[in-house]
């Protein structure tokens, strides 16, 4: 039945607050009107205020797989980061997956540490308009900040990290993943 809508906590969907108001919106929109644009979940983010804080938007590691998604990999510890340095608090890291192609279209990050809820949403919009990491390294990050790890997640997979990987061994890493099988990148 094409007249009958459910929002929230009723549906399959991700039960949170605001996917509940965003279906409930775009519900109103398909009753009185035609919509702008399809309602898309891989934008939406999650976040766990614990400690330390828990981020995530678009695809996992595990989903990627399992839709046979081939991908390239990025993780960077909080330690690296000056900002967290400075606070004193390095307990985290920032993971981005982007499409294993010349495009390498944003797929999904999660990020756990100080801040992770204020750092994901630029990659949140970035999914919803299907973007690259060519658009993401076009942002300017403030400096000392936890966004600058995003910064230099990006700077790793395109080649042009200020780190070397031989310092820093077990705390950043780039690899791709190829029919469930991995690569490192070197950088």
């Amino acid at each position: 039945m094409n007249n009958i809508y459910a929002v929230g906590d009723l549906t399959a969907d991700i039960s949170l607050v605001n996917v509940g108001e965003l279906e409930g919106r775009y519900a109103v929109e398909r009753i009185f009107s035609k919509p702008d644009r399809k309602l898309v979940y891989e934008n939406i983010s999650t976040i766990m205020f614990l400690s330390p804080e828990v981020a995530g938007v678009g695809v996992n590691e595990t989903k990627a797989k399992e839709n046979g998604i081939d991908y390239k990999v990025v993780t960077l510890e909080y330690s690296t980061i000056s900002r967290a340095i400075a606070k004193r608090n390095t307990q985290g890291f920032i993971k981005l997956l982007v499409t294993c192609d010349d495009q390498m279209k944003i797929l999904g990050m999660k990020v756990v540490g100080n801040h992770a809820s204020s750092a994901i949403q630029a990659v949140a919009v970035l999914i919803s308009m299907d973007k690259g990491i060519e658009e993401l390294a076009e942002c300017v990050h403030p400096h000392p900040s936890i966004t600058e790890g995003i910064q230099e997640c990006v700077r790793m997979l395109m080649g042009k990290s200020l780190f070397k990987p031989s310092a820093l061994k077990g705390r950043l890493s780039c690899r791709t993943c190829i029919h469930g099988d991995y690569q490192d990148i070197n950088f």
